[in-house]
């Protein structure tokens, strides 16, 4: 039973041109937007700092103990009994199965760890017990949660090869006339207007509405962001809308070509320049803010390495 499956190679960059990255995912890009460095020290070399390992183990065991849910109510199974089986693939998933395994992390932030994953995983399914949304049952007869997507790109790096765009969607539904794509956050910030004003713009809501369109050829109104605000001793839910229009989305994606060739100039000549202007609350900032030359001897000392594969495959329970 696994979150993510192990990788050696990580199988997103060309075979021809080192460190361009093909098979781009909201992370990347993301990274990729917010500072050239950044997305070096992130992306490519693979260098975390532990809280980020805790946000990631956390975010993914919460979100695959609620696609259980999902599964089981979209067969016709009865809220009881998705609750049961979402509560036991939350306790599974947050067992130690061996080393750098969830258990470990999960001792050690008060707020992300095995007990407040229980009760978050509980409450919200208490909270949306009647919820309007109803999952989306796609033409094969699954339901349309967990979707993997990866599409083509009609813009094309250097070396000839294709560039693509991947990721995952968490759930495509039906609220009143609308397909929205739901999608599932944890945070430790305050609930409110600021926080779901943060999704618009923005570049992974922004791409996953336009995959809605392209992969699932459904006419997607935008995204529906059920937040859960994780706290020592308590759990807050709150529903936001980010909705997007096509000219949003070809807004977006004509835009990519801008990125797309920067990356593929970076790639070309191996070097990262840092955004000086985005290094506030970077955690990479401790480490930039050092000589070049002991940059590595500091990131050693003070990081762990994982490695961000958009093709890596998600573990079933």
């Amino acid at each position: 039973m696994t979150i993510f499956t192990p990788v050696e190679v990580n199988t997103s960059f060309s075979t021809i041109q080192k460190n361009l990255q093909l098979y781009m995912d909201s992370t990347s890009l993301g990274a990729l937007k917010r500072c050239p460095r950044y997305y070096q020290l992130n992306i490519i070399e693979g260098w975390v700092s532990r809280d980020d390992n805790i946000h990631l183990v956390f975010g993914s065991v919460y979100h695959k103990a609620l696609e259980t849910y999902d599964h089981i109510r979209a067969a016709g199974g009865s809220y009881d009994a998705g609750v049961l089986a979402a509560t036991r693939a939350a306790l599974l998933l947050s067992w130690d199965f061996g080393k750098d395994r969830p258990l470990a992390v999960f001792c050690q932030d008060s707020n992300k760890n095995r007990e407040t994953l229980i009760r978050s995983v509980v409450w919200y399914l208490d909270k949306f017990r009647d919820d309007a949304l109803e999952t989306i049952i796609l033409e094969n007869g699954k339901p349309a949660v967990e979707l993997s997507f990866r599409y083509k790109t009609t813009y094309v790096a250097p070396t000839g090869e294709p560039f693509f765009l991947c990721g995952h969607l968490d759930r495509l539904a039906r609220f009143g006339d609308g397909i929205w794509i739901a999608d599932r956050k944890t945070t430790k910030m305050t609930l409110g207007e600021y926080y779901f004003q943060t999704f618009t713009p923005d570049n992974q809501m922004t791409g996953y509405a336009l995959a809605g369109k392209v992969v699932y050829n459904t006419p997607t109104a935008g995204i529906i962001v059920d937040a859960a605000q994780i706290a020592v001793s308590f759990t807050r839910f709150q529903r936001g809308f980010a909705p997007r229009t096509d000219d949003q989305l070809t807004e977006w994606y004509e835009e990519l070509e801008f990125w797309l060739a920067s990356i593929a100039a970076f790639a070309r000549t191996n070097r990262w320049p840092m955004n000086d202007k985005a290094c506030w609350g970077c955690q990479y900032r401790g480490i930039c803010s050092h000589d070049p030359k002991v940059r590595q001897i500091w990131l050693r000392s003070g990081f762990t390495k994982r490695m961000w594969d958009p093709l890596q495959i998600r573990g079933d329970i």
